[in-house]
């Protein structure tokens, strides 16, 4: 049963206009702990605001992955060795489930999955319901968030409209990403720029922000490495966090105090998060990269700020009406400045997310525009003489499944600010890496993809119809019609070549089954991408003209005959039970 609660708040928003909608998380979340064959074991389930139902759709998301390539105590630390699926996500049908105490432990999909997913200790995958909201079209009556990532599950915002998204509140995920590394303890140590892992005394250094790659090592957590896309703690002395990363480079950290106004030399800030955008594509994301933790001696410093979310929004038209701007944003967040005097490193910060729009047509009028940013944070700043102002976060991805909207429409992908060095902002940490909007695209293809409007099979004379269309043209190289007695194992019946001046298809299968067969789709990309339809199933009626039922009228048995069909079994004439098929053939009542 769907969360009551929610429902009831939705009403209460839309019925009192006196009282300010507040964000709500709208999705359900749950880890991933193995994937055998079609079923998925979960554990963690977060249930709290949505639940997971059988018949519904949810993503699939590898969230970190064992991805860390070098791991000696250099700058190269917290390279990327392979990225494997880390940022793979997919959408799912679910089938089936076995709950225990009201929760799903595990979870049937429809087809087998995409991708390849990696479970392990250095990993995470998480599903999350795809919410749908409405029949056809819907009207938002509250802002929606993505919940906070928790290193287990959280982080992203999901949901679709099949029609018209009326938008008249914020679609949120900022700071929901990777988290951002402790602040140090205190300690007095000397200028250190030649530690980028530690293998003691840890937290006398900056901790790493998080990353797609979760460190089960503790030498791996402290000190300037990068970590991935999470920023490099601060090192001694008061030396400023690294800011994370997603599509561009974080910015290193503040260079930390020596008694001079330049700071340590070389400096002992942390390094910013490794970019990802090499990596990235409208079916592979990441959140946001955590930014270092500052280092500090004299308990005024602070810690790294968390990465952005991700938001995945399908809507074939996203209109909106009144007056006002509506925000769609998985922005980075800043990090705290140094508490005045400001004599301590401070944190590094967070990168922006990535947002996911698969949307066929945007109508935004002047008067209520759309903001929509994958912004990375600001750096904190330092209130004393030279220590180590927090790095720039990199900036993060928006990835429009047409061309980049602008009309009454603003999309940003900006790199965070470094914090300021000292007082009188002489110096700063570095910016995030890179030219602005480097991270928006248009016209790519994702894994939301809006491409049937419609795909039904009908039974008709001695021969099943089997039709579909498509909204607009995608880059289709062809589809595959596949049946199946059992909705587990199919089998080819035609395959369509697709072409850009069509967007009907039809083709036919033979009438020569019993009692049901089911049909789906089958898609293939240009890219060898292949996406999977939703099934229907044709049921098979028994004509009158094939039943004999004799003699007629009877004096002791009776004889039930369907014509093409083979003998099974014997039928007591006083119960049939109505949960069994049809007898085949001749069966004996009596």
């Amino acid at each position: 049963m769907k969360n009551i609660y929610f429902y009831f708040v939705l009403f209460i928003l839309c019925y009192c206009p006196s009282i300010s909608p507040k964000a709500q998380i709208i999705n359900a979340y749950a880890q991933v702990s193995g994937i055998t064959g079609l079923v998925l074991s979960v554990t963690n389930v977060d249930e709290a605001n949505d639940t997971f139902e059988v018949g519904e759709s949810i993503i699939l998301m590898q969230m970190q992955a064992d991805v860390l390539g070098n791991t000696t105590n250099t700058a190269s630390f917290g390279n990327i060795s392979a990225i494997g699926s880390a940022g793979r996500y997919e959408i799912c049908q679910i089938q089936a489930m076995t709950e225990s105490a009201g929760l799903p432990t595990s979870i049937t999909v429809a087809t087998a999955t995409r991708y390849t997913y990696t479970i392990n200790a250095n990993s995470a995958v998480q599903i999350i319901s795809f919410r749908k909201f409405g029949t056809g079209n819907y009207s938002t009556t509250a802002n929606m968030q993505a919940k906070n990532w928790n290193g287990t599950t959280g982080g992203v915002l999901a949901f679709e409209v099949e029609g018209t998204l009326r938008l008249g509140h914020n679609l949120t995920a900022n700071g929901a990403g990777f988290r951002g590394g402790a602040v140090s303890i205190d300690d007095s140590g000397v200028c250190n720029s030649i530690d980028y892992i530690v293998t003691a005394n840890h937290t006398d250094f900056g901790e790493k922000g998080e990353g797609i790659h979760k460190p089960t090592n503790i030498n791996h957590r402290y000190a300037r490495g990068k970590l991935l896309n999470g920023g490099g703690g601060g090192n001694s002395r008061n030396a400023g966090g690294g800011g994370g990363s997603n599509f561009t480079t974080g910015g290193m950290g503040g260079p930390g105090f020596n008694n001079t106004t330049a700071g340590c030399s070389p400096t002992s800030g942390g390094l910013g998060g490794l970019a990802l955008g090499i990596y990235s594509s409208g079916r592979r994301v990441f959140l946001g990269g955590g930014g270092g933790g500052g280092q500090q001696n004299q308990t005024v410093g602070s810690a790294g700020a968390n990465g952005g979310g991700i938001i995945l929004l399908k809507a074939r038209e996203v209109l909106t009406t009144g007056i006002g701007t509506a925000l769609i944003s998985a922005n980075g967040n800043n990090s705290n400045d140094a508490i005045a005097p400001g004599n301590d490193g401070v944190g590094g910060a967070g990168a922006g997310g990535s947002i996911v729009l698969e949307v066929q047509t945007w109508n935004v009028i002047n008067t209520f525009a759309i903001n929509i940013t994958a912004n990375g944070g600001n750096g904190g700043n330092v209130g004393a003489s030279t220590h180590g102002g927090g790095g720039g976060g990199g900036q993060g991805l928006v990835i429009f499944s047409g061309a980049i909207p602008t009309s009454n429409i603003t999309s940003s992908t900006n790199n965070g600010t470094g914090g300021c060095n000292n007082s009188g902002c002489t110096s700063r940490a570095e910016n995030g890496i890179g030219a602005n909007n480097q991270g928006l695209f248009g016209n790519v293809g994702t894994a939301l993809p809006m491409t049937l409007k419609s795909f039904t099979a009908t039974l008709e004379t001695e021969k099943v119809r089997i039709a579909w269309e498509v909204v607009a043209y995608q880059p289709i190289l062809y589809f595959e019609v596949q049946s199946s007695t059992d909705a587990v194992n199919w089998l080819p019946v035609a395959r369509v070549e697709a072409s850009a001046q069509n967007l009907a298809y039809q083709t036919w299968d033979k009438d020569d089954f019993v009692n049901v067969r089911y049909y789906r789709l089958k898609q293939v990309e240009n890219t060898q991408e292949v996406a999977y339809s939703n099934v229907v199933a044709v049921q098979k009626k028994i004509r009158t003209e094939d039943v004999l039922l004799y003699p007629n009228p009877a004096t002791q048995n009776t004889y039930l005959e369907i014509a093409n069909s083979k003998p099974t079994q014997s039928l007591s004439k006083t119960y049939w039970d109505k949960k069994c098929a049809l007898p085949t053939n001749t069966a004996k009542m009596g």
